[in-house]
This record gives structure tokens, sequence and C-alpha cells, in this order.
């Protein structure tokens, strides 16, 4: 009896993520909602950063210094406290921008302190402080976002 026929594309590698709580729930919400096993999705998550690090490499290149990057999207999903609902919010325009330079090139730091927010369910005030990280250029680092109520109003 003869084997199954070995594939172009086998996959002998294994490599073990260790995930946090809420890592391991963000995965669990990705792979339900869109149906993909998770495997799929962190290869999928994999290589689009690696397109992502290319792509900074070749427009950082000296022949390529006129391209400008787009940069990471500074759209962000978050939870009206009041209410639960999500909105969509935007910090383009409302964020600090520092940049320093680490191995891989450019990391820029957006910060933000004391954005208001307004729920479009509720119409309630709420602040939003935080931060996002883009490392190398083109590539979402990591973020750290809280939501507060307001003080209320006498």
């Amino acid at each position: 009896m003869r084997g199954r026929p070995k594939s172009d594309n086998s996959r002998e590698k294994q490599y073990r993520v260790r995930l946090n709580e809420k890592e391991a729930l963000n995965l669990d919400y990705v792979s339900s909602t869109t149906g993909q096993a998770k495997s799929d999705i962190i290869r999928k998550a994999l290589n689009e950063y690696l397109h992502k690090v290319q792509i900074n490499e070749y427009n950082l290149s000296p022949e390529n210094d006129d391209l400008i990057m787009e940069g990471i999207n500074m759209q962000r999903v978050l939870k009206c406290p009041y209410c639960g609902k999500t909105n969509i919010f935007d910090f383009t325009d409302l964020c600090n921008v520092s940049s320093y330079e680490r191995q891989m090139g450019t990391e820029n730091l957006y910060e933000f302190d004391e954005v208001e927010l307004i729920c479009t369910n509720c119409n309630k005030k709420s602040m939003v402080n935080g931060y996002i990280s883009e490392y190398p250029l083109g590539a979402f680092n990591g973020e750290e976002i809280k939501v507060a109520k307001l003080e209320e109003e006498e």
C-alpha cells in the first residue's frame, strides 16, 4: 500500500504560539465570524505582515526615495461604556505622532489623550486615551486604547 503523495505545500514545520486571554478571544471571534480555521487566520496575518515589511523595504531603498507609505489604518471599533454599542472612530487627525529609529527602521507612535467620543446610539460622551504603534513603517505593531465614561454632570 502506498502512502499519500507529498504535497508541494507540505506543512512539516511547527511553531507554537502562546496567547493571552484577550488574544485568544480575538482569534476565537475572527474564526467564528469568518468560518476560517485559526491556523489559516494566523497564516494570512503573517503573509499580510510580510507584504507590508517588503513594501517598506522597497520604499526605503535609495532609488525609491520619492515614494510615500500610506501607513496603517487608524480607524478602530470602540465599545460605548454606557450602552455597549460599537462605534467606528478614526484617530488619523487626533494623534500626536512621535518617531523612533529602531533595528528594522522607524517606529511611529500615535498617541491620543482625552479624545472625546460621542456614541451613535445613546449620544453620550466618553473619553478615549491610548496609543497605536506602527513598526516597521506600514505595519501595525500594537495598541492600547481605553474608553471611559465622563464624569456625570449634575
